[in-house]
């Protein structure tokens, strides 16, 4: 029995890594034509609302929708589900009230390119409720249907874009296709939990406070630090949008998703069977720094490779894929190949410091990016220094940063490794 379990997760596991690579595959493939068919600024705008919602759409539902998952009782499950839904609205309608007054306000990043900006609380609402209804098939176990739905909405969304694109609707097109993709797929999606909605009462005032009781410490703690991780992320973007025009973030776009194409077909999947085997020699207590030094070894190796050769090739294999003039973006990836290449080694060792329990550490190492982030804005703002100079400092400081964040962890191995010594009298 245990052999036939054992089975069935590695096939849950293989299944939703599959369709996974797929749904992504689809979204990599869709970028070279869209680069042919809207212009860098368009896409540079495109990016900067996308990261916005981007912010918000992780923590939409509160993370409540960790709950829907680890609910003993199958109908509290459906009541979270409710609430986080609920919550999903009034979060997405809070932020349409943060943008409305901040548009108002005066010249900023958020009435820089129109009422476009209205936009974002729209797909923040979609896309949180894709999060949150993911979590409602995984209580299910009902992989075939996440990967299959994910697969649905990538090829939506990519259809759509396209379109959009070659009758030249601009942004609006764009956003569209990023905000109704969720829509996609969702029918099917919910038939368990709408038939189940019929056979029972609604949500009550008092069940909901009962929720957000148990769901305080998600609330408290997961949801500043997730949202904390999302700004970091956004930083960046928003900070070209501040100094230089769309068209600059436009081919910065561009870079960056070529340069996270290693992090997603590799460093993504690493990462798991890292923490798989690390959090396992940890329960069984067997030594982990054999196994830390190996893998980033050999991803270093790799990575020095692959982003050596990229840096050199940059200019014209970045026109080669996304066509005439991103030869801009080119140099762009020259700038930040430094970072990426360490990012791939210490991403693939995502969640070591939950595994030793020093989940504060990661929070105080993305505090350091985001104070990173900031003094390069402010310098380049100051000197007005132009945006090669914004991303070699990025990328300088990134690295260093994401290289203590490794020796964090060689460190939490080290001393892992040397209590078993002492524990066992050696």
């Amino acid at each position: 029995m245990s052999i036939l379990r054992q089975n069935k997760v590695f096939h849950n596991i293989f299944l939703m890594s599959a369709t996974t690579v797929v749904a992504q595959s689809i979204n990599i493939i869709a970028q070279p034509i869209l680069t042919r068919l809207i212009s860098a600024e368009t896409l540079g705008i495109y990016t900067f609302l996308v990261s916005l919602a981007n912010m918000a759409i992780p923590v939409a539902s509160l993370k409540l929708d960790m709950l829907i998952v680890s609910e003993d009782s199958d109908d509290e499950a459906q009541y979270v589900t409710d609430l986080s839904i609920v919550i999903a609205l009034g979060v997405s309608i809070i932020y349409f009230l943060v943008i409305f007054c901040a548009y108002f306000i005066g010249p900023n990043i958020f009435n820089k390119y129109g009422p476009i900006i209205f936009m974002v609380p729209v797909m923040v609402f979609t896309n949180g409720v894709r999060y949150l209804l993911v979590s409602y098939n995984n209580r299910y176990c009902q992989y075939k249907l996440i990967g299959v739905i994910g697969i649905v909405r990538e090829v939506s969304r990519a259809v759509i874009q396209v379109i959009s694109g070659l009758f030249q609707w601009g942004i609006i097109g764009q956003i569209l296709g990023y905000a109704c993709a969720p829509v996609f797929g969702i029918f099917r999606q919910t038939k368990d939990y709408r038939g189940k909605l019929k056979k029972r009462s609604f949500l009550s005032p008092k069940k909901m406070k009962e929720i957000l009781g148990k769901g305080k410490n998600q609330i408290l703690y997961l949801v500043p630090a997730q949202f904390l991780n999302n700004f970091s992320s956004a930083l960046v973007i928003i900070f070209i949008t501040s100094l230089y025009a769309s068209e600059t973030l436009g081919y910065y776009s561009a870079g960056v998703r070529l340069l996270e194409i290693p992090l997603i077909f590799i460093a993504a999947n690493v990462s798991k069977v890292c923490y798989r085997q690390i959090s396992e020699d940890v329960s069984l207590r067997k030594p982990t720094i054999k196994t830390l030094l190996k893998i980033s070894a050999g991803l270093l190796g790799i990575s020095l490779v692959g982003f050596g050769i990229l840096y050199i090739i940059a200019p014209i294999f970045a026109r080669f894929i996304f066509g005439p003039g991103y030869e801009v973006a080119g140099e762009y990836i020259r700038c930040l190949c430094l970072m990426y290449a360490i990012r791939l080694v210490v991403t693939s060792f995502a969640g070591l410091f939950t595994i030793f329990g020093k989940q504060k550490i990661e929070f105080y190492m993305v505090l350091f990016l985001v104070i990173a982030a900031i003094g390069i804005y402010l310098c380049c703002k100051f000197f007005k220094f132009p945006v090669t100079t914004f991303l070699w400092s990025i990328s300088v400081a990134y690295s260093f940063l994401y290289s203590f964040i490794w020796f964090g962890y060689f460190l939490l191995c080290k001393r892992h490794d040397n209590s078993l010594i002492v524990n066992s009298g050696i």
